[in-house]
């Protein structure tokens, strides 16, 4: 993982040598990545990038490790900005998207899924931040008002979140290919956050 005297870095730095590993990954797939030219975009000597991480799969690591981190004061922020409400929370997070999205961003994804390697690394990544993804939903489902839910457990929480969540990412993947659709794609992804949110069945409808 990322070494100590990496965290330690201006804030700038750190993004600095992130937004060049981005860029990287970007241009080619993670078996080709050069770390001379990430040292270079990010104005870092080779020897400096081996003292903050030990090969390429740490950088990724970090990549992973600051999007999560930004995703969660995302979250907190839009659900406090509405009273703890789900549903526009999670409208409020597509806008974001849409608003924030970058065609890097969908280059890189498909890198991942192209590359086996790098598939495997985030794959690997994510089990073992497993502890930190069960935190996050802690943290997700603290920030929202449940006092309507049904059932109110954070088992279910997280069941609902993925749901949403899943339809976010298929919007987004939408919105990359098609950005003329913008609006199209939200109005969407609002009716099924409404059949989510309300069902489908006829609610006079007797048991």
């Amino acid at each position: 993982m990322p070494t100590e005297r990496f965290y330690n870095l201006p804030a700038g730095k750190k993004k600095a040598i992130c937004d060049a590993a981005v860029e990287e990954f970007t241009r080619v797939p993670f078996e080709k990545a050069s770390i001379n030219k990430i040292i270079q975009a990010a104005g870092i000597s080779r020897g400096s990038f081996y003292t903050y991480f030990e090969d390429k799969r740490d950088v990724l690591r970090y990549i992973f490790e600051d999007a999560t981190k930004n995703f969660q004061n995302s979250w907190v922020e839009y659900a406090e900005k509405n009273n703890g409400d789900l549903w526009k929370t999670a409208e409020m997070f597509l806008q974001y998207s849409i608003a924030n999205a970058k065609d890097n961003v969908l280059q890189l994804v498909k890198n991942i899924a192209d590359s086996e390697t790098m598939f495997g690394a985030t794959h690997q990544l994510c089990k073992e931040n497993s502890k930190n993804q069960q935190e996050l939903q802690e943290l997700m489902y603290q920030a929202i008002d449940t006092s309507d839910f049904k059932d109110q457990s954070i088992e279910t929480f997280g069941k609902l979140v993925s749901m949403i969540f899943l339809e976010l990412a298929h919007c987004m993947g939408w919105y990359y290919h098609h950005r003329e659709d913008e609006e199209k794609i939200k109005k969407i992804f609002l009716e099924k956050l409404e059949i989510l949110q309300y069902g489908i069945r006829n609610q006079t409808l007797q048991s």
